[in-house]
C-alpha cells in the first residue's frame, strides 16, 4: 500500500489541525494509505489533467457508451498500469466498475 496525503470524500486534502499549548499548529496533512486515492484520481481526470502525465486519465469518454465495456476495461487497466498498479477490473451487470488493485 502507498502512504500519502489523503484526501477527503468531496477530493480535497483532508486536514485535521493538532495545536500546542500555545496554540500554534503543530500538524495538519493527513498521511496515510492514498492507493484509493490514486486510483479515484487517474479514473475520474481526463487525459492532459496531469501535467507531467498529459496520457494519463480515462475522464467522461466512455459515459454513456455503449457495448464499450471491452475497451473500457483496457484502458483502465493501462492507465493504472502507467502508475505502476496491477488491477483486476469488472463491470457488474448494473454497469458499475469494480476495481481490485495490487
Amino acid at each position: 500500500m502507498r502512504k500519502g496525503i489523503v484526501l477527503d470524500e468531496y477530493g480535497d486534502v483532508k486536514v485535521t489541525v493538532v495545536r500546542d499549548a500555545q496554540g500554534l499548529i503543530t500538524q495538519g496533512l493527513v498521511l496515510g494509505g492514498s492507493d484509493y486515492d490514486h486510483v479515484a484520481l487517474i479514473i475520474e481526470s481526463n487525459k492532459g489533467d496531469f501535467k507531467d502525465y498529459p496520457v494519463l486519465g480515462i475522464g467522461e469518454q466512455y459515459l454513456k457508451s455503449v457495448g464499450r465495456t471491452a475497451e473500457l476495461r483496457a484502458d483502465v487497466q493501462a492507465q493504472l498500469g502507467l502508475d505502476g498498479y496491477k488491477a483486476d477490473i469488472q463491470v457488474s451487470s448494473t454497469g458499475k466498475l469494480v476495481i481490485d488493485v495490487e
